[in-house]
Parts: structure tokens; sequence; C-alpha cells
């Protein structure tokens, strides 16, 4: 279910898809829907990530079958079928696998975006946060099901963010240059503000 999409037609009667970042995510719902409404939605988000495990928890499955349940709710939101198998980044419900599965990749993923959040440097750590998550785990002794999880949930997350909901390049752009901005700072351009205005300027 895409909460942030609906949250959008329900509030202000617009597809997230086509304003500021693209992204069908909280961040999307703070920047152009309601700064109220985000808490909710990344709440839902969260939980969304925790569901599909914890019914694996309670049916006894293995670990195995748990960790699958957690990467099919990441990449069902990042290319929802509800969407035309467009979505969001999945960082929201990241934070609810690592919250049931990996602790030690939770722990250090609040610590490093915290750390954006000072630095003004969000997309670019939370993008570390992410990919460190795997070693983490391994570091930590968690499971090989658990790291191999942990890899596969950063895998997810880096290839939306280059592929985005418009993944061909834009007309004149460089698409290596266009493709590192996807990596690290998680748009097309390093300028934030004309990316996030260019949806209301058609």
């Amino acid at each position: 279910m895409p909460v942030a999409y609906l949250t959008g037609r329900i509030l202000r009667g617009i597809d997230l898809r086509e304003h500021g970042s693209s992204n069908v995510g909280a961040s999307n719902v703070w920047q152009n829907v309601s700064r109220v409404a985000v808490v909710p939605v990344g709440l839902a988000e969260i939980g969304q990530g925790m569901l599909g495990i914890t019914i694996a928890k309670l049916a006894d499955e293995t670990l195995a079958i748990q960790v699958l349940a957690g990467l099919a709710a990441i990449a069902g939101h990042n290319w929802s079928p509800f969407l035309r198998f467009t979505g969001g980044r999945g960082v929201a419900h990241a934070i609810g696998f690592m919250l049931i599965l990996s602790w030690p990749g939770l722990g250090t993923f609040i610590g490093v975006s915290l750390l954006g959040v000072a630095l003004r440097a969000v997309p670019q750590l939370v993008g570390l946060a992410i990919v460190a998550a795997p070693v983490v785990a391994l570091v930590a002794g968690q499971s090989p099901e658990i790291v191999v999880g942990a890899a596969a949930m950063a895998a997810i997350i880096v290839a939306k963010r280059l592929l985005t909901n418009h993944p061909s390049i834009p007309a004149g752009a460089n698409a290596r240059e266009v493709l590192f901005n996807r990596l690290v700072y998680d748009r097309d351009s390093r300028e934030r503000d004309s990316w996030l205005q260019r949806g209301e300027d058609g």
C-alpha cells in the first residue's frame, strides 16, 4: 500500500511523483503535502517494513524467510505494482527491517543519519549508513542470513537511487554526472532547491 501516495492524493489532490523530488515517501510528503502528516506516514512505512518479518516470525518460519519477507516489503515499496512500478526509496521500510533483524545496523544508521542532519548532508550520510549496515552486521557477529539480507537491502536502495522513478538521463545532461549525483545526493542535480522546485515549474 503506497501510504505516501495516498496521503498526497487525499490531503492535497496531487500525485507525489509529479512534485518535488518525485519520491513516493515521507520526505516528499514533508515537502509538498503536510509536515504534520509526515509522522504517521513515516511510522506506517516503518511498520510495513516490520509487518512481513513479524508474520514470518509468528508463523515460526526460518530466519531466511523472515529476511526475504522484509526485503519484499522494501522492493514492493520502491517498485509498487499499484503505481506502475514506481515508488519511494525504501529507507523507512529499511528502518523497519533493521528494527527487528539488525539492532547494530539500526544503531549505526541512526547515529550516522543524525550526523548528516547536523552537517546538512542528509542524502550522503543516509546512503552511507545504509551501505554500512551489512558491514556492521558482520562485525557484530550477526547470522549470515542477516548479513546477506542487509547487503541485499542496501543494494535495493542503491538501485532505486540510481534508477529513480524517471530513469532516463535528462536531455543534454552528462550521464556519469547524473548517476553520480543520484548515488551521492539522491537527485539528478547537486542544487537541492532547483531540483525540488522543478515539478512545480513543469
